[in-house]
């Protein structure tokens, strides 16, 4: 906590006040290649050279797949979402790309990220909400903001959709996923989330910016269907391969 001019004020307000200003500020060059990019994050080189999801992928949980078919952990233990829907594959750039944005306060590349993902959305059957994934209070009052949040609002805005972000809502503030087994990451998803309300025949879209085992996804969609939800659909970022 710094003192200045006689306020208080916390060095976690200040860095998100910092963090808000300077997403707000248009980008002049894209962020990978520094050439002018029209005040978008990515130009469109950069944006083609991107890691696409092949067309062929497991159509439950988007992990590439020889034929398209079910993968064998689908096949073996079926998820409580019945669909995923993702733009690109997690890594090369994107895997640096995407926690360099989380972790560093850059929110502002989500938007122009998630817009990539329209060409595949508007395919799609529509939902009748869009929900993204919550992260705990503590863990969001840490970043400033939730990268899920910052992807679905651009989506919204281009599909038509309605968005709800207070229903479904994180009750435990877990250990980061990243740093455990994936049979640990599901071990730490259970009853980590509630869906406050009733959600009797809705189909969901679940956002989030990465799926790695799914466990965070899966955890989510078993609350949403507890709470009456028909179908639970995974519309995201990337997939890890």
């Amino acid at each position: 906590m710094n003192k200045q001019d006689g306020f208080c004020v916390r060095s976690t307000d200040l860095s998100n006040f910092i963090n808000l200003f300077l997403n707000n500020i248009p980008p002049a060059v894209c962020v990978l290649c520094s050439t002018d990019s029209g005040h978008d994050a990515l130009c469109q080189p950069c944006c083609s050279n991107l890691p696409w999801l092949p067309p062929l992928h497991c159509p439950c949980c988007a992990l590439p797949t020889l034929d398209g078919g079910l993968c064998g952990n689908c096949l073996k233990t079926p998820p409580h979402f019945d669909s995923t829907h993702a733009a690109f594959l997690y890594h090369g750039v994107l895997a640096q790309l995407i926690p360099a944005a989380k972790f560093g306060a850059r929110w502002s590349l989500f938007p122009a990220l998630a817009r990539l993902m329209l060409p595949t959305l508007q395919q799609v059957p529509r939902p009748d909400l869009l929900i993204p994934l919550p992260l705990h209070a503590q863990r969001l009052k840490e970043r400033g903001f939730n990268q899920a949040l910052e992807i679905a609002k651009p989506l919204v805005r281009s599909l038509s959709l309605p968005l709800e972000h207070t229903l479904l809502q994180r009750t435990r503030d877990t250990e980061h996923q990243a740093r455990l087994s994936e049979k640990a990451r599901h071990r730490n998803m259970r009853k980590a989330f509630v869906a406050r309300g009733d959600l009797s025949g809705q189909r969901i879209a679940l956002v989030d910016d990465v799926m790695t085992t799914g466990a965070s996804l899966d955890a989510a969609a078993r609350a949403l269907k507890q709470a009456g939800a028909a179908r639970v659909d995974c519309w995201i970022l990337a997939r890890t391969p």
